[in-house]
C-alpha cells in the first residue's frame, strides 16, 4: 500500500468519535501501510472502535486539544521512520477515499506540505457561508510573510500530507487549533514546499456558530504569538516606529504652538512624550527579541 518503497501513515486525531471512526479506519487502511489514532481523552468508546478496525492507538489520558494530538502524530512518525504521513479527521468530514489524492504530490516528491483544499474546486464547496468568512480571514493572516508559492487557499485545512522532510522539521508548541496555522508558518522558515490539491467536505454533522468564532480567536491569538516570537522585527518595530514618528509630529506641533502662542499644550506634551518612550521602547524590544533568536538559531 505504500507509495513505491515509501512506508506511509495516516494519523487521525479523535475526541469522542465513536459513530464515525470505525469506517475513517477502514477506509484509511485501503492506502496507507499503518492507521495511527489518537485519542485525545475521549470518554466514549472511539478507542475500542478503532481498535476493532484496525488501527494503532495512542491515549492521552485527557482532552490536551488538536495540537497536542497533531504533536503525538509527528512524533509517532519520527520514531518509526515513515516516509510520509497523511492527517485526518475522525468524524467523517473529510473524505478517506481521497488520502491518494491529498499524498500523491508529496510522494512524488513535489512538496513538503500538500494541504487538501476545499476552496480550489468551487463546484464542490460545500462549507457554510460564516465558516467561509472565517476561514478566509484566518488564511490571510496565516499567508503573512509567505511568497506566492507558498500562499494557501485553506490554512484551516486538518487533511494534509507531510513528507519524512517535514516530519523531521516541524516542532508544534500550540496545543489547540492554532496548530493548523503555525504548521505552515513553520514550514515556510525551515523552506518546507506546500502544495494544495481540491478535496471535498462534509458538514452533516455540523457544530453550533459558537465553536467556530471560539476557534477563529484561538487561531488568531496563536498566529499573534508565533509572529511576536518569529518576527519579533516587524512585530514590534513597526508598531514603535509609528508611535516614535507621531510622537515626533505631535511634539513639532506642540513646539510651534508654543512659539506662537508662548503657552504650552501639557495635555499634547504629555501625550507627546509618552509615544516617544512607548516608540522606543517597542523598538528597541523587537531588536533585542530579534538579536536573541537570531544567536539562538546560529548556535
Amino acid at each position: 500500500m505504500g507509495e513505491g518503497n515509501k512506508r506511509t501513515l495516516a494519523v487521525i486525531p479523535c475526541f469522542n468519535e465513536e459513530a464515525t471512526i470505525g469506517s475513517v479506519v477502514l477506509k484509511a487502511k485501503r492506502y496507507v501501510d499503518t492507521v495511527v489514532v489518537i485519542d485525545d481523552g475521549s470518554i466514549d468508546k472511539t478507542a475500542k472502535i478503532a481498535e476493532y478496525a484496525g488501527a494503532t492507538v495512542l491515549k492521552h489520558d485527557k482532552n490536551k486539544g488538536y495540537g497536542a494530538a497533531l504533536k503525538s502524530g509527528f512524533e509517532y512518525a519520527r520514531e518509526n521512520n515513515f516516509d510520509v504521513m497523511t492527517i485526518l479527521d475522525g468524524d467523517g468530514q473529510h473524505d478517506a477515499d481521497q488520502i491518494q489524492t491529498v499524498m500523491r504530490p508529496v510522494s512524488e516528491g513535489k512538496a513538503d506540505i500538500c494541504v487538501g483544499s476545499r476552496f480550489l474546486d468551487s463546484s464542490d464547496n460545500m462549507v457554510p457561508m460564516y465558516r467561509h468568512f472565517g476561514i478566509a480571514v484566518l488564511t490571510k493572516f496565516s499567508n503573512a510573510g509567505s511568497d506566492k508559492e507558498n500562499k494557501v487557499t485553506d490554512a484551516q485545512s486538518g487533511f494534509r500530507a507531510y513528507s519524512r522532510k517535514a516530519i523531521d522539521n516541524i516542532d508544534l508548541k500550540d496545543t489547540q487549533m492554532g496548530a493548523s496555522a503555525e504548521i505552515l508558518m513553520q514550514g515556510r522558515r525551515n523552506h518546507l514546499n506546500c502544495e494544495e490539491v481540491p478535496i471535498t467536505c462534509s458538514y452533516d454533522r455540523e457544530c453550533p456558530t459558537e465553536k467556530p468564532v471560539g476557534h477563529g480567536l484561538g487561531v488568531l491569538i496563536s498566529i499573534f504569538k508565533y509572529l511576536e516570537v518569529e518576527h519579533s522585527l516587524l512585530f514590534f518595530g513597526i508598531p514603535g516606529l509609528i508611535m516614535f514618528v507621531a510622537g515626533l509630529t505631535l511634539g513639532t506641533l506642540v513646539y510651534f504652538d508654543f512659539m506662537a502662542n508662548k503657552a504650552l499644550a501639557i495635555g499634547n506634551a504629555l501625550i507627546t512624550m509618552i509615544l516617544l518612550v512607548l516608540g522606543t521602547l517597542t523598538g528597541i524590544t523587537g531588536l533585542i527579541l530579534h538579536a536573541v533568536i537570531n544567536a539562538n538559531q546560529r548556535q
